[in-house]
């Protein structure tokens, strides 16, 4: 068994003015316990978008549900907003019978910015 750290299952990134979090593998307590702490960090003081990048994330549990729950929060009281990306069919399930798929707008690509405004 891989053993799963933030550096293999958490990366960031700015496409324009959007800010990513790339995240990778199962979505899951042992990765959300570890995850959680560092979001704070990684997230700038003003992050205008922020994109949660869920295309390499292949499963999630209700801990991965509310990982997401608080970044939006801490996006959303910095004054920005949240955007994921690319989530697959099993996550975007379990967003649909939370119910938070209405809570999270969900795109398929990263937007040009003129698209955000």
């Amino acid at each position: 068994m891989t053993e799963r750290t933030a550096d293999t299952a958490l990366l960031t990134y700015v496409v324009g003015d959007q800010f990513v979090l790339a995240l990778k593998g199962e979505l899951d307590l042992a990765l959300a316990l570890t995850l959680q702490p560092l979001l704070g960090e990684a997230l700038p003081p003003r992050p205008g978008t922020v994109v949660v990048n869920l295309g390499q994330v292949t499963f999630m549990d209700c801990s991965g549900l509310t990982l997401l729950c608080r970044i939006r929060e801490r996006v959303v009281d910095r004054g920005g907003r949240l955007m994921l990306l690319g989530p697959h069919p099993v996550v975007r399930r379990l967003l649909r019978l939370a119910p938070l798929d209405e809570r999270f707008v969900v795109i398929e690509r990263l937007l040009p910015a003129r698209a955000l405004n």
